[in-house]
């Protein structure tokens, strides 16, 4: 239902991510999937991943936007420091800003689960984004992405199959060059992550299920 393109306008989904690798790791699947259904898809990169990469051998930003042009999807990129994006007002206020411009119909950002652990730009970002959400004078859908590890924390409520996106989503981590030697950029652990959900749907057989590759999310909001 929330995929199917409006008859009357165009719909915008908008991610709110701290790095420039995120939507490609968290959301690929889906946003080449409504891109496929007419959407406009804006990818929000609240730093340019300074510190995950050799400044003078990568441009993580360029990776990110060749990345985009693979569903010819919008890129805005904010002016936080890498490791060090604040918890702040001045956050909160971009992450404002970035919603009553676009002013999506779907918003994807980051699930944190036991936030003692997890990545701290992520933290203060999904933070900024549910107050947002809370302050629109819209009712825009909002998603809370998986993490790049497993969190036992993580209880989706809400999947997408993206079989026939997946193709696209390895090629858009690809473009990653500079991430590459992480594990979690690998093709294997991303078909073993995103195949791992189809098995839980019990109405598929197993040999159905290995064939299949889902997105996992966590819905916080949904009004129809």
């Amino acid at each position: 239902m929330l995929i199917k393109q409006s008859s009357i306008e165009t719909r915008t989904a908008l991610t709110v991510l701290a790095h420039p690798d995120d939507a490609e790791l968290a959301c690929f699947g889906l946003l080449a999937k409504l891109r496929k259904n007419g959407w406009r898809v804006v990818i929000c990169i609240v730093t340019r991943g300074e510190n995950g990469a050799d400044p003078t051998q990568w441009d993580r930003l360029n990776e990110a936007r060749v990345a985009a042009a693979l569903i010819d999807a919008e890129i805005v990129v904010g002016d936080f420091i890498d490791g060090f994006v604040p918890r702040t007002r001045e956050l909160i206020s971009w992450t404002e800003a970035m919603l009553v411009d676009h002013r999506p119909d779907l918003i994807v950002s980051h699930h944190v689960g036991e936030s003692r652990t997890a990545h701290q730009d992520h933290v203060a970002v999904e933070a900024a984004v549910q107050i947002a959400v809370r302050r629109t004078d819209w009712l825009p859908t909002l998603l809370l992405a998986e993490d790049t590890d497993h969190d036992p924390a993580f209880r989706p409520n809400w999947f997408v199959d993206i079989t026939d996106e997946f193709e696209t989503k390895l090629a858009a981590i690809e473009m990653h060059s500079s991430q590459s030697q992480k594990y979690y950029m690998r093709s294997d652990y991303q078909k073993l992550r995103s195949n791992r959900w189809a098995l839980n749907f019990t109405a598929q057989s197993h040999e159905v299920a290995l064939s299949k590759y889902y997105e996992a999310y966590f819905l916080v909001q949904q009004v129809n």
